[in-house]
């Protein structure tokens, strides 16, 4: 069989899993939480730190900066939030989605079946609703690995391929490439997870460089704003700030280490190796050192931003 024809049919099966996997462990446990989190964004974001917390524990629970944005934008828009405790929100969104990409980076598609599985048995018994969504969470888990899974077990035949074999040792080193190729696919898919995990299967299957695969994962994080501009269409100022606010947060920081490109690679590669880690750990500390230091520098002078925010997107009805 031609080698090109399985690399396509693996690489489409593959992402269509991995996306439709991230896809139910999102939603899954959105609709476990969704309770707390409503309560919890509108009553714990009084001040930017506050918010901060508030947005990195909602979306490690949801595994979603996706939903968690959209609601944010929600919240500003019906007046139960501030910009300034949405941006706070947004900050600690970023981080908490860092962990899927976290557990994406081990090792477990051999027990994905049996994960899978296992979540079956229990949305197919179980008769509480908030039970048959943990179970959802738990198929989603299993299926992303199980994407994971055919996705890698393509990488022999594209060695094969001397066409797509070329292609990426032609392109898989250029990290800027990487940014603009990120974030399309991320627009298209709309979600950064899914990228990530796709990025974490080339990189360990020493198809892109680490370059490439710092500027995918950069690219990632902006393009998975798409849908916070969607959701804002129509709203109030405030909404439409805040969806900017998401945006040019993640533009600022992926231009910002694209200007020290080599430094923070480097940081990364001696952060993971001196955290006992190996190389296949190395995309997913990406993700998440990026979130974290664009935190860091942000939180500080957000004031400052959010004046910024307001002179970028500003209230017309004030100039009539």
């Amino acid at each position: 069989m031609n080698p090109l024809f399985i690399v396509l049919f693996n690489f489409i099966v593959g992402v269509v899993l991995l996306m439709y996997g991230v896809g139910m462990l999102s939603d899954g446990l959105e609709k476990a939480n969704v309770k707390i989190m409503k309560k919890v964004l509108g009553l714990f974001t009084k001040n930017v730190f506050s918010a901060f917390l508030v947005g990195t524990i909602a979306t490690a629970l949801v595994q979603s900066s996706t939903a968690i944005t959209v609601l944010t934008v929600g919240f500003v828009n019906s007046g139960l939030i501030t910009l300034a405790q949405a941006v706070g929100i947004i900050y600690g969104a970023n981080i908490g989605t860092t962990i899927t990409a976290q557990l994406m980076s081990f090792d477990l598609s051999y027990f994905a079946p049996f994960i899978f599985s296992a979540g079956l048995l229990m949305r197919l018994f179980f008769k509480r609703d908030s039970s048959k969504n943990i179970a959802k969470a738990i198929m989603g888990f299993g299926l992303m690995f199980i994407g994971i899974r055919i996705l890698s077990s393509g990488v022999p035949y594209i060695r094969e391929s001397e066409f797509v074999y070329r292609l990426f040792r032609e392109y898989g080193t250029n990290p800027y490439i990487g940014v603009v190729l990120g974030m399309l696919t991320t627009m298209l898919v709309h979600s950064s997870s899914a990228t990530v995990g796709i990025t974490i299967v080339l990189f360990n299957s020493g198809l892109i460089g680490f370059e490439a695969a710092v500027g995918l994962t950069l690219g990632d994080n902006i393009g998975t704003c798409i849908t916070a501009q969607l959701s804002s269409i129509g709203t109030t100022l405030g909404a439409r700030r805040t969806a900017w606010a998401h945006t040019l947060y993640n533009v600022i920081g992926t231009m910002s280490v694209l200007a020290i490109f080599y430094p923070f690679s480097n940081l990364v590669y001696h952060i993971t190796h001196f955290l006992g880690q190996d190389n296949t750990r190395l995309v997913a500390n990406t993700h998440t050192l990026f979130n974290l230091l664009s935190a860091a520098t942000f939180l500080p002078i957000t004031k400052y931003y959010i004046r910024f925010i307001q002179w970028i997107i500003p209230d017309k009805s004030q100039n009539t």
